[in-house]
């Protein structure tokens, strides 16, 4: 005998519960402003101002502002929405809260790709002028990676040492940009800035395409929200303050790269521009501000990634373990883990300057979704309080999508197509895995804890390739049920899994409920006596557990069930638990065909069934499991349409047609008819013609049958209104089925 599905199954409790702790507001306008102009004011300025000089001269200026420009855009979108949702996120969450989830994901996914190749841009450009400016290391990546490991504990530690470090850091580096400005500033000569200004204009657009990741720290402002105190006042301010500063810092230091004259601009003509202007002493204290230029911009592109891992983990779009925060140190250390590691593999696999044009892909296609939020929330929730509203919408966010989409272009325009190409993979990669995740994931119905557990098994010593779990309930109807899945089970060379489910006190571990199950198997063993008389394999089974309608899903999982039979009271009387609370988790959960089977006054298995049939796929099931009850009867099954009563003759003639067709389908031996009824409508007409059978089955229409059943439809009208036996059926789709969980909210 091979071995049956549920021999060895392991115990499927999840651990105790677990103390969920909040992040903590423990920042201030100084450490967002510091937040936003510490990430601004670094590797940007210190890297790619000399890159910009080397290809469009002073013109670099224009880029910087243009970059400004279409930063400035999204920026004032980012200020109405954080005042609105104040929390963790940024533009995933305003994303989350405008878009479908799975156009959510993506752009959460685009900032997560974003800010670990920014920071890898960071890490690797510190890595680039601690070789060139104070060590060589034979690993040239070392001194960023060891940082970065530096910089990811000092973030588990807590937000608030993190923030009094970015402080530090950034005040020293605008007093080191300042000097570095006021000993290159006497060199100013016009004429040099002249001559040396490129009118090749797309590229200077390409060249504003390289540096705007320079001006993306605004958005880290807005992704540490959940942290800052006062957060719909403060970030707005923080935000403007912090692009002013920067910009006006920007364009004078590009004044001092070009006067300096180099041979050569590349990532490290600013540190050579610094001896040049203030001697080898000087010059060795601008690459020391340097360094931790890109180290505090680092530290914020961590805290604001994590942010974003942390909001995608609490909205269940990244597994719930992505989300976990330290009870003692308020911080995702899970999240920051993560990052972490993703920005160690993009600053070790990709070049500088790859690296640049690769984040800025990512992240201006996230900021057009952005924009593109704001004029859908608009629309929306017209009604909805705005602190800070963005004017001329949606005139603003428009241009922001449009400056943003013409930064994306000027990538791959002027030849930049490897990243590109990995920007391509990434956001396919990212979707394949989500796909992956949602579509694979085994829900289960709240609250969420310990699940069920097997205390009593007997399992038949003959097997079926049609497996019917039967949950047991009510001890009057369940001998009939028996019987109605035998008959469904037989011509399919099936097999019956009885459940029986012991529910007990959350207090109480299941493990420790075996008392509470006396009395259960005694039930279980009269039914499984069926056996011989019915010819069809009957297993039982007793869990217990805390949450019955999970125990359920649990065991149709674990024995790959096809399909799931339950007994059906009817419906309750709150809009919440439509069928109540057990069958609305398992109807809208489970993974196998459901089929709910409500008695009339003869609980009996039906031998006249009336299946009323548009063509639909849960009708088309329908009739495969309606034939198997008549003929297990020696029954008749009745197809039916119904039609106005006042239809010309020429409908009652394609109906008719239309049926014979649908019978043809059957076997021909089969003992099938078809009837047309007329009728006001479906409803009325199917339940007229109930009485003349001792059944009424119908497919559930849509996936409307769940717990989010709307009043009205049809199956759930027969289903409240036949006076007799009603059986709906809900088919479970394998691709519809996956399609709907990876978009599901």
């Amino acid at each position: 005998m091979s071995e049956h599905p549920r021999a060895g199954a392991a115990d499927s409790g999840e651990g105790s519960r677990v103390v969920v702790a909040g992040l903590s507001r423990d920042l201030g306008l100084v450490s967002a402003l510091a937040i936003g102009t510490g990430t601004m004011i670094a590797a940007g300025i210190f890297t790619l101002s000399g890159l910009a000089v080397g290809y469009v001269g002073s013109a670099a200026i224009v880029s910087f502002l243009l970059a400004a420009l279409v930063a400035a855009f999204t920026a004032l979108t980012y200020c109405e929405f954080t005042s609105i949702y104040p929390f963790s996120g940024e533009g995933y969450l305003y994303a989350r809260k405008t878009f479908p989830p799975l156009l959510a994901y993506l752009v959460g996914w685009c900032l997560l790709l974003g800010y670990a190749s920014s920071c890898a841009f960071y890490i690797a450009s510190l890595s680039s002028y601690f070789n060139e400016f104070i060590w060589h290391f034979a690993i040239s990546a070392l001194p960023g990676i060891i940082f970065l490991a530096a910089l990811t504990l000092l973030n588990i530690k807590g937000t608030k040492e993190s923030g009094t470090f970015q402080i530090v850091v950034t005040a020293a580096k605008i007093v080191l940009l300042i000097w570095f400005i006021a000993g290159g500033m006497g060199s100013l000569d016009a004429a040099t800035l002249t001559q040396r200004f490129s009118t090749d204009l797309p590229l200077i657009a390409s060249t504003a395409a390289l540096v705007f990741i320079t001006f993306f720290g605004f958005s880290a402002i807005a992704a540490s929200a959940g942290e800052v105190m006062n957060p719909t006042k403060t970030i707005p301010r923080a935000i403007f303050i912090s692009m002013i500063v920067v910009t006006v810092l920007y364009s004078l230091v590009v004044l001092v790269v070009v006067v300096a004259d180099l041979t050569e601009y590349t990532e490290a003509a600013m540190g050579v521009a610094a001896r040049a202007f203030l001697g080898p002493i000087g010059g060795m204290v601008i690459v020391g501000g340097a360094i931790f230029s890109m180290i505090s911009a680092s530290n914020a592109s961590i805290l604001a990634g994590s942010r974003v891992a942390l909001a995608m983990s609490q909205l269940r779009h990244l597994p719930g373990v992505v989300g976990r925060i330290g009870a003692r140190t308020q911080t995702p250390f899970v999240a920051l883990l993560a990052v972490g590691g993703a920005i160690g593999v993009f600053a070790l696999l990709l070049p500088l300057e790859s690296l640049a044009h690769f984040a800025n892909l990512v992240l201006l296609l996230a900021l057009c979704f952005v924009n593109a939020a704001l004029i859908v929330h608009r629309r929306r929730f017209p009604e909805m309080e705005r602190p800070f509203r963005v004017p001329l919408v949606p005139l603003v966010p428009a241009l922001g999508i449009a400056a943003n989409l013409y930064l994306i272009l000027q990538i791959p325009v002027q030849g930049h197509l490897q990243p590109l190409l990995l920007a391509i993979l990434a956001l396919a990669l990212g979707l394949f895995g989500y796909a992956a995740w949602r579509g694979t994931r085994f829900e289960v119905p709240a609250p969420a804890g310990p699940g069920s557990r097997i205390v009593a098994l007997r399992a038949s010593p003959r097997e079926g390739a049609f497996r019917i779990l039967l949950p047991v309930h009510n001890p009057q109807t369940a001998e009939t049920l028996v019987r109605l899945a035998a008959s469904i089970a037989k011509p399919r060379d099936g097999e019956i899994t009885l459940l029986r489910v012991v529910q007990v006190p959350e207090q109480l571990p299941p493990e420790l409920a075996r008392a509470s199950i006396e009395g259960e198997e005694e039930v279980l063993e009269r039914l499984q006596a069926l056996e011989g008389e019915l010819g069809v394999p009957i297993t039982t089974e007793v869990r217990v557990g805390h949450n019955v309608g999970r125990a359920v899903l649990e065991s149709a999982r674990e024995d790959r069930s096809h399909l799931i039979l339950l007994g059906w009271k009817g419906f309750t009387t709150t809009a919440r638990k439509i069928l109540g609370e057990v069958t609305d988790d398992v109807v809208r959960l489970g993974r196998a065909d459901i089929m709910l089977v409500k008695f009339g006054p003869e609980r009996a298995v039906p031998r006249r069934i009336l299946l009323p049939t548009a063509g639909g796929l849960h009708s088309r099931k329908a009739k495969g499991y309606a034939l198997g009850m008549t003929e297990a009867g020696e029954g008749r099954l009745t197809l039916a349409s119904v039609i106005p009563g006042g239809a010309p003759d020429g409908k009652w003639g394609e109906e008719g047609e239309r049926l014979a067709e649908e019978r043809a389908e059957l076997p021909e031996e089969a003992s099938v008819g078809t009837r047309v009824i007329a009728g006001p409508g479906v409803v009325e007409g199917v339940v007229a013609a109930a009485a003349d059978f001792d059944a009424v089955m119908v497919g559930a229409s849509g996936d409307s049958f769940s717990s989010r059943i709307l009043f009205g439809t049809i199956p759930e009208r027969i289903a409240r209104e036949a006076p007799g036996t009603v059986i709906v059926l809900k088919s479970h789709d394998r691709v519809r089925a996956f399609v709907g969980r990876v978009a599901a909210d």
